[in-house]
C-alpha cells in the first residue's frame, strides 16, 4: 500500500504540471483570438468612415451554418469518449473517438468552401469595398489551423487508446483533447457572432 502510495506522487506531480501546461496554453490562445476579434470589429467598424464608399455587407458562406453544428459533434462525441474512459468502456471510447476524427475531417472541408468564397468575394472588388471578406477570411483561415492541430491531437489520442494507454486512472490527455475542442468551439462562436454583428 505504502509503495503503491509512493508510486502514486509523480504520477499527481505530473498531472498538475500538465494541467498547469494545458490551462496557460489555452490562456494564451484565449488572448490572441481576443485580440484578432477586437481588431476585426474595429477595422470593419471604422474602415468606411473615412472615405465616403459603400458600404458592403458580409455574406456569411451557408457552409459555415453547417460547420459549426459539425463543430459542436466534435466536442460532444469527445465528452463522450471522457464519460467512457472514466468508466472504462474502451469500446465506446475507441468508437466515440473515432467518430469525432471522421467529423472534424468534415467540419475542415466545409470550412475551405466557406474561406474559398470568402476569398473569392474579397478579390471581386479593388477599392477597399470588400475587405471585410479578406479579413474574416484571415480570421477563419487561423482558426482553421487550430483546427488541423485538434484533428492531429484525436488522431494522436486515438492511436495510443487503441494500445489500452488510457483507463479510468490515466486519461488527462483525453480530458485535454476535449478541452481543446470546448475552447474552439467557443473561438468559432465568437467569431461567427462577431461576423453577424458587424455585418
Amino acid at each position: 500500500m505504502i509503495r503503491e502510495s509512493l508510486h502514486l506522487v509523480p504520477l499527481r506531480r505530473d498531472l498538475h504540471q500538465a494541467k498547469l501546461v494545458f490551462a496557460l496554453f489555452i490562456a494564451s490562445l484565449g488572448v490572441f483570438f481576443l485580440a484578432t476579434i477586437v481588431s476585426y470589429i474595429i477595422i470593419r467598424t471604422q474602415s468606411f468612415q473615412p472615405i465616403k464608399r459603400e458600404y458592403v455587407p458580409l455574406e456569411i458562406p451557408l457552409t459555415f451554418w453547417a460547420s459549426t453544428a459539425l463543430l459542436i459533434v466534435v466536442s460532444v462525441f469527445l465528452e463522450r469518449a471522457c464519460w467512457f474512459v472514466r468508466r472504462e468502456l474502451q469500446a465506446g471510447f475507441l468508437s466515440s473517438l473515432r467518430i469525432a476524427f471522421v467529423v472534424s475531417i468534415a467540419f475542415t472541408v466545409l470550412q475551405a468552401f466557406g474561406l474559398q468564397y470568402l476569398l473569392s468575394q474579397h478579390f471581386l472588388a479593388y477599392d477597399g469595398s470588400t475587405k471585410a471578406y479578406g479579413m474574416s477570411f484571415t480570421i477563419a483561415f487561423v482558426h482553421a489551423l487550430h483546427v488541423v492541430g485538434g484533428i492531429g491531437f484525436i488522431g494522436y489520442i486515438w492511436f495510443q487508446g487503441r494500445r489500452n494507454r488510457y483507463d479510468h486512472e490515466r486519461h488527462w490527455a483525453v480530458n485535454h483533447c476535449a478541452g481543446y475542442w470546448h475552447f474552439l468551439d467557443v473561438v468559432w462562436l465568437g467569431m461567427l457572432t462577431t461576423f453577424v454583428i458587424t455585418r
